[in-house]
């Protein structure tokens, strides 16, 4: 045995253990770099997703996409044709309102032709006027859709009053025009003082109780009145909701009145 400075004895069986290898540091190496692909490989297959997975996943989408769109269509939709209900009916409540305070209204029975001319012609007057139909081709400003009374207001018919030649507004008999925000308005008829608007004028869907309506004057108890000395207000001709087939209200339900209130 060797003595090296004090220092401790050299073990040969000792440091044939720290530095034996039972591989090559070069065949180490080899295995390190053989092994991280099939790792990564693995991770890839594991994150991605089948072409039977994506679409099943398309379908359940197109399936609730089919079940949901059409409801939010309609109701996006109906919310447009209340507001714009609310609008026409605080217009011709304004104009209404201001030709009263002028007392420029004179009508003193039911059914007389030229006072109910002379009314919608005052309410006119209040709007900014697009085009002018008078009572002759009155299609240019009331477009075919739903009308009133089509052969009679009680005959019972499903069909009576949509897209009826003789449904009211008519021909010679009604008074129309277009105002400047391309609302359609038109009278009844010649005797009456009942007034018709189409919202969104000659666009879609044209029926009574979604684009719609009737406007009438009213007491101060709500009630109706043909003469002048009892004028108070403009109310919805038909003053309550309709949620059975009529002839104001062919495709129920029509929100006359609590679209005014919602």
């Amino acid at each position: 045995m060797k003595i090296w400075g004090g220092g401790a004895p050299e073990n040969k069986l000792l440091v044939g253990k720290k530095i034996g290898f039972t591989q090559k540091p070069t065949d180490l190496k080899k295995e390190k770099v053989s092994i991280y692909p099939k790792a990564l490989s693995k991770v890839f297959s594991k994150s991605a997703f089948t072409m039977a997975e994506v679409l099943i996943t398309l379908g359940i989408i197109g399936i609730v996409a089919a079940m949901t769109i059409p409801g939010l269509i309609k109701n996006y939709q109906e919310r447009q044709f209340k507001t714009a209900y609310k609008k026409v009916y605080s217009e011709i409540s304004q104009a209404f309102q201001e030709a009263l305070l002028n007392q420029e209204f004179a009508r003193a029975q039911k059914r007389d032709i030229p006072a109910t001319e002379e009314e919608f012609n005052i309410l006119k007057s209040k709007f900014k006027v697009m085009l002018d139909c008078g009572n002759q081709q009155i299609d240019r400003c009331w477009k075919k859709g739903d009308t009133l009374c089509g052969g009679s207001c009680s005959s019972g018919n499903s069909a009576d009053g949509i897209d009826m030649d003789d449904g009211a507004p008519r021909e010679n008999d009604s008074l129309c025009f277009i105002d400047g925000g391309g609302q359609s308005w038109c009278t009844y008829t010649a005797r009456e003082n009942i007034f018709l608007v189409d919202t969104n004028g000659r666009a879609n869907p044209n029926r009574f109780g979604r684009d719609r309506w009737m406007f009438t004057f009213a007491d101060i108890n709500n009630n109706r009145t043909n003469s002048f000395v009892s004028y108070k207000k403009v109310i919805p001709y038909i003053n309550e909701d309709v949620l059975t087939q009529e002839w104001y209200c062919k495709r129920p339900p029509c929100y006359y009145q609590s679209w005014l209130l919602k």
